[in-house]
């Protein structure tokens, strides 16, 4: 009997609890760059810049972004520098963005830095439905 019950409150505890349930999988999404500059004067202050926009009703949980970059040494997501090579900047996976439009590119803090270099960078993230 007691074996029974504790059987029946398992399952309804498992019934009841909704941990994560909200979250749908939608798609995989990569944004992706790649250039070779030559500029070692009066360089632009961004390269690569890329946008991309994470629809209503739906989050992209960012699993892994890996660059090369070139002179500029910093890879900024949305205005925020995410990694910086130089210093040991580090960050932690996964990072989730709600909906709203971002951008990634590589930027400098010194309008006079050389753009020389080879420049790329890979973004993979999982989109995810927001089921209400």
């Amino acid at each position: 009997m007691k074996r029974i019950f504790s059987t029946c409150l398992l399952l309804a505890a498992c019934y009841i609890t909704k941990a994560q349930n909200n979250l749908q999988f939608n798609r995989v999404v990569i944004v992706k760059a790649d250039s070779i500059s030559n500029c070692s004067n009066g360089c632009p202050d961004t390269i690569l810049l890329r946008t991309f926009t994470v629809s209503q009703g739906k989050v992209l949980k960012i699993e892994s972004i890996n660059f090369i970059p070139g002179n500029y040494y910093t890879l900024f997501l949305d205005n925020t520098p995410f990694a910086k090579t130089t210093s040991g900047l580090t960050n932690s996976f996964p990072i989730w963005l709600p909906s709203g439009t971002y951008s990634i590119y590589f930027g400098t803090y010194s309008p006079t830095s050389s753009a020389t270099g080879q420049y790329a960078y890979l973004l993979s993230g999982i989109e995810f439905n927001v089921v209400q």
